[in-house]
This record gives structure tokens, sequence and C-alpha cells, in this order.
């Protein structure tokens, strides 16, 4: 009887089961992790706020509206002396002017004309004002023999100035660009006479002592016929005691890229004997008409003194009569 108790006991004390409780966490925990989590939020906000800060400019330039401009157009080759059209398009219901500019070139220069036969200079590196029908008529002017490129802008110059929310004063200008290549004029063209036949004395010819020959140049006139024409006309004679043989001369006449002319042989003239020369040339220029006769010393003569002779060409307008208002702009 004692065993079976005993037994019982056992088997009942290994059936027994034992249930624990987990501790609660502590107050301080509770609090670490709820900070802990207030920071984590304000760490992320702190981060997209920057993500927008630094974006907002790349946002602003793909959302935003281009600057407006001027669609410009014009050859992209011209020749000097000859007139090209600049013209353009914009569309504002701005009120305002419109004005030409273009940069300095040492050897090149705009024009543009001015009416009855004048023409007005068009000043590099500030605005000219032109007409508002959208196109403007230049002449290039290059001296040289270089081509060049040059750069051309139309600005648009509104009368009212608005400002800013900032504060700032702006208005709606506009620009546009182009670029023509002003190539080299052709050379002048010079008319060339048949010469005259050298003119003899009629009266008798007096002994003349021997010696070498002389030969002298006097202009008669220079002057710009109607069509625009240049005119030359001098006189070559010789005043020494024997046959010059064949010699030469040189004549500079003014024309846009200054041109020297060499002439052909010219006939012996014989003592006594002159001649009348004649030459016509375009692009004719207000400057100086000048003669040289033998310029290499090729004929012997008793005076080198009187081989050259020089005269003043005018042209018969003003060549900038009329400066319009002009606005300093820089580049």
């Amino acid at each position: 009887m004692t065993d079976e108790k005993l037994l019982t006991q056992t088997t009942a004390t290994h059936t027994k089961t034992t249930v624990r409780e987990e501790p609660k966490p502590s107050l301080l925990s509770s609090v670490l992790a709820i900070a802990g989590f207030i920071v984590l939020i304000i760490v992320v906000l702190w981060g997209l706020l920057n993500i927008a800060t630094l974006s907002s400019p790349w946002l602003s330039s793909i959302f935003s509206k281009s600057a407006a401009s001027i669609q410009v157009s014009a050859p992209a080759n011209v020749t000097s002396g000859e007139n090209f059209t600049v013209s353009w398009k914009y569309s504002t219901a701005e009120k305002g002017m419109y004005a030409l500019l273009y940069q300095c070139r040492n050897n090149l220069r705009l024009e543009t004309s001015g009416g009855n036969g004048t023409t007005n200079a068009v000043p590099c590196g500030a605005a000219f004002t032109v007409s508002p029908t959208g196109s403007a008529v230049v002449t290039p002017i290059l001296s040289g023999i270089a081509t060049t490129s040059l750069p051309i802008s139309v600005i648009f110059i509104p009368n009212a100035i608005t400002s800013t929310s900032s504060g700032q004063a702006s208005s709606k200008q506009a620009q546009g660009n182009v670029t023509v290549v002003v190539h080299p004029g052709a050379a002048p063209v010079v008319v060339v006479p048949a010469p005259a036949q050298p003119t003899t004395p009629v009266a008798p010819a007096k002994p003349r002592a021997t010696g070498p020959a002389d030969l002298s140049v006097h202009i008669i006139s220079v002057r710009v016929d109607p069509s625009g024409m240049g005119i030359a006309e001098f006189d070559i004679a010789n005043d020494g005691a024997s046959s010059s043989g064949m010699y030469y001369f040189e004549a500079y006449l003014p024309t846009q890229s200054g041109y020297p002319y060499s002439s052909p042989a010219q006939s012996s003239l014989a003592p006594g004997d002159h001649i009348v020369n004649t030459l016509r040339f375009s692009q004719a220029t207000g400057g100086t008409v000048s003669i040289t006769i033998d310029p290499s010393n090729s004929v012997h003569e008793s005076n080198e003194n009187n081989n050259y002779a020089s005269q003043s060409l005018s042209m018969p307008y003003n060549a900038y009569p009329y400066q319009p208002a002009q606005y300093p702009y820089a580049y």
C-alpha cells in the first residue's frame, strides 16, 4: 500500500505544468523607443525637404517657358558693295522699337540707304534703330581681299519697363542672331579708251638742243559722272630734246578697295609731243587720284621731278549726312 501511494505521487509530480510569465518592459525602454521613432521621422522629413530644394531649379527649367527670341534670317554669303536684306519675325503685344547690332571689324563696315542717293553709316557695337517692318537692307563695305565672317543681331527694345515681384526692373527685351560671310567684291572696272594719236605742233619745229627726253604729266580733271563712274583725264608730254621711247604710267584710283592701275606699254613721244589719256573706273569714292610717269625710271630724262601729279576727287553728295538715334548695347 505504501508503495502504490508513493508511485502515484511520483506520477503526479511528473505531469504537473509550470506556467512562467514574461517580464513586463520597463518605462525607460518605452520612452527611448518612442524618442527614436520621432528622430527617424524628423531625419526622413529633413532629407525630403533637401531633395526638393536641390531639384527645384531642374523642375523649374522643365516646366518654365523658354525665353522669347527673334527669328533672324539673312543670306549666308554676301559680296562687298552689294545690298542684302536682314529680315526677322517676332510676335509680341509690347510696343517698342527694333535695332540692328553687329560686331566691330577693322576691315568691315555696314551702310544703309538714306534716300536721295545718300548713305548712312551703321555704327558697330551700338544698337542702330531700323524700321519695324520686319526687314532692313544694308550694304557691307569690305576693305582688302580677306573674306570676313560678320555676326549680326536684331534687338527688340520695349518702350515700357516692368517691375518683378522681387523689386528688380525687367523688360521683355528679345534678341535674335545670324552670321553672314562677306566676300570681297570684284576688282573695279577700268575702261581705257584707245589712245589718241600723238599730236605734232603745226608750226615749224624750232631747233632744239640735243639732250635726253623729259616726260611730264598734268591732270586736266577728275570727276564722277551721273552713272557713278569715276573719270580721270590727264596729259602726258615730252618736254625734252630726244624721243622718250616706250614708257609706262601708274594711276592710283580712289575706289572702295583702293585700286592701283598699271598701264600697258605706251608709244614713244617725240620731242614736243603730248597725248591726252582718260581713265574711267567703277566703285568710285572720295579720295585722291594720282598719276606717276615712268615709275621704274627706265627712261633717261633730264628732269625726274615732273613725273607725278595728283588731284582730289569729291563725291557729288555727302556720304554720311544723317546719323539716326543710337542706343548703346554691349555684346
